[in-house]
């Protein structure tokens, strides 16, 4: 009721609807991603972003997504079965009332444009790799997400694509607040080379290195994570170099104890260079540890590794070249102020251009932009 003199009241507009974004995965995405995509959906939750994760059911999402909704398929290879399990996660996501769809990388991309024609849905897609082959953008596609410079020039002259559709957005990590590495001057020196490769060569590389300090006298033990169809070729090698006693080989598999592994490593190698940002590499200097990254022969500027900035956020040396890994694997055991130093300079670089907040930001904006009529 409303009396004479006083104002009429004005109706509340009603609060509009948040957003509801579907997170897309494919069968390695939340392997290689998982710590990323865990500090997206709680940065998104942070911004009123509704989040839906969609996974394969093999994927313990309960780490990555308490806040999230999560939606489970079966990946296939059968053409049939996949257009019908796209059907089925599109039975889930449209009561649901999602928004957009955002495909986490370019493995998460197929089913993401099943759905996107299935539930009648626009899509976001991240790339983070410069040589992926990917199924250009259709007129479902929104934008496209570059994980690092490189890849968002390459992208530009690939698919031809306009500025305003490539936006660059690093993958978000937490940095420590200082190195962690050589923390206890008694303890022995865990280091720890991790990565993938087609070829046995770049790790035996890194094994031929650990046969020096070990000659040299040096109190270190060393982890090989990942060697992958490899692995039996490197263990015939341990042998003859007679490291088997201090290496540890560790499955690729078991993310939980790849994780505990990075956290208690003093020092990193990333023995091959890849066409792919290298999530282990970013967790591990994130996590104030010194790395070393092998670098191929061409141009850096074809590298996706933008964090990793020569003799100041990381050291590098050739790929294969175990003589100069070796030289600069004992430059950091012996100048251990220097290995802190290289550790603190990388966190300072990934606090500035790999935020979390700053990532899911960006996100949400794009997110808005792309939903909005008009947008």
């Amino acid at each position: 009721m409303s009396s004479m003199g006083q104002p009429a009241a004005v109706s509340a507009k009603p609060p509009s609807k948040p957003i509801h974004v579907a997170l897309v995965g494919g069968p390695e995405s939340f392997d290689r991603l998982g710590e990323v995509v865990r500090h997206m959906i709680v940065g998104l939750v942070d911004e009123a972003i509704r989040v839906t994760l969609v996974c394969p059911v093999s994927v313990n999402a309960d780490h990555l997504a308490p806040p999230a909704e999560v939606v489970r398929y079966a990946p296939t290879r059968v053409p049939l079965l996949r257009r019908r399990s796209a059907q089925a996660v599109a039975h889930q996501v449209r009561p649901a009332g999602v928004d957009c769809l955002h495909a986490l990388d370019a493995d998460g991309l197929p089913l993401t444009h099943r759905l996107a024609a299935e539930a009648n849905l626009d899509y976001l897609v991240g790339i983070d790799a410069l040589r992926k082959h990917v199924r250009p953008p259709d007129g479902r596609c929104r934008a496209v997400i570059a994980a690092a410079e490189p890849i968002r020039r390459r992208l530009g002259v690939q698919h031809a694509l306009p500025e305003d559709q490539i936006h660059l957005i690093r993958p978000g990590i937490h940095a420590a607040r200082r190195a962690t590495c050589f923390a206890d001057p008694q303890h022995t020196v865990a280091i720890v080379a991790a990565g993938r490769s087609a070829s046995p060569g770049p790790f035996a590389a890194v094994l031929y290195a650990f046969a020096e300090l070990r000659a040299a006298g040096r109190d270190c033990v060393f982890f090989l994570v990942g060697a992958g169809r490899a692995e039996r070729t490197l263990r015939r090698l341990a042998q003859r170099l007679d490291l088997m006693g201090d290496l540890t080989f560790v499955d690729r598999s078991s993310a939980e104890q790849r994780a505990d592994i990075l956290k208690a490593a003093d020092v990193f190698i990333a023995p091959a260079p890849s066409d792919r940002v290298d999530m282990e590499l970013l967790a591990a200097m994130a996590g104030g540890v010194p790395a070393l990254s092998g670098v191929a022969e061409q141009a850096e500027a074809d590298q996706p590794n933008d964090f990793v900035i020569p003799d100041q956020t990381a050291l590098t040396f050739p790929t294969g070249d175990a003589a100069e890994l070796t030289v600069k694997l004992a430059a950091l055991l012996d100048d251990r102020a220097a290995a802190r130093r290289l550790a603190e300079a990388a966190l300072d670089h990934l606090r500035q251009h790999h935020s979390p907040a700053r990532n899911t930001k960006q996100l949400a904006d794009l997110y808005r932009a792309c939903v909005r009529p008009g947008g």
